[in-house]
């Protein structure tokens, strides 16, 4: 949107030009229509000489995390009246897709984890638990780290991390060790372990409920969790 004091300067330049060469100020001479042209038949000439000396710009493609091999690993520790007791417990199936950006987000919800196999079977009212969202998981990886990587390599990269539950977001930064396998295949590991806080998984309603079917009673110190997984180029 132009502002009226532009519209009224563009006017009186136009009014000008015309008065000093007698000629509408719209109408191109030969060299501004070469100026004006030029440009953009030069850059198609110059990609296409780029293209054929093998040179090319870079670009990204979206990757797809593999549910069979991706998962995670969490360690609660529970208060007992015979001292702290640790349950590991698993998560399979993770699904996500990495953007031209580098950007993951892991959708996280109770059916794919162990823990109803190990409350058994569930009353009634309860028979939709599965599919109740634990967390997202965002992952802002960087895309030119990925790109630059040969088969057999491996880089470790500062991932910038959170994870949302409800209204409440964990951030920080995850050190992830990511090895391209060949040209279509990627894996990633956490190399140091994501620490959540065991009282804000207490205070979400489906994580509190899920710890009283369990038995745990309160749980004490950080849930250290790791990530693993393998990604395709779509």
């Amino acid at each position: 949107m132009s502002l009226p004091f532009s519209r009224w300067t563009r006017a009186l330049s136009r009014t000008l030009a015309r008065r000093s060469t007698g000629k509408p100020a719209s109408r191109l001479t030969a060299t501004a229509a070469k100026s004006r042209f030029g440009a953009p038949i030069k850059a198609a000439a110059l990609a296409f000489a780029m293209s054929g000396i093998g040179v090319s710009l870079p670009t990204q493609a979206a990757w797809q995390l593999v549910p069979d091999s991706s998962g995670a690993t969490a360690t609660l520790t529970a208060q007992g009246s015979q001292g702290n007791v640790e349950h590991v417990h698993h998560l399979n199936g993770l699904s996500g897709t990495v953007g031209d950006d580098g950007k993951m987000s892991i959708p996280l919800s109770v059916g794919q984890t162990d823990l109803l196999d190990k409350v058994g079977e569930l009353p009634p009212w309860l028979s939709g638990v599965s599919q109740m969202r634990l967390a997202t998981l965002t992952l802002n990886l960087d895309p030119l780290a990925i790109a630059a990587l040969e088969p057999g390599q491996t880089t470790r990269m500062q991932v910038p991390f959170s994870a949302t539950d409800g209204n409440r977001t964990h951030r920080e930064t995850l050190p992830l060790e990511v090895t391209r396998q060949d040209a279509t295949h990627l894996t990633f590991i956490n190399a140091d372990p994501i620490s959540l806080d065991s009282a804000e998984v207490a205070r979400n309603q489906v994580g509190s409920t899920l710890l009283n079917l369990l038995g745990y009673g309160k749980l004490v110190g950080d849930i250290p969790v790791t990530l693993q997984g393998e990604m395709v180029d779509q």
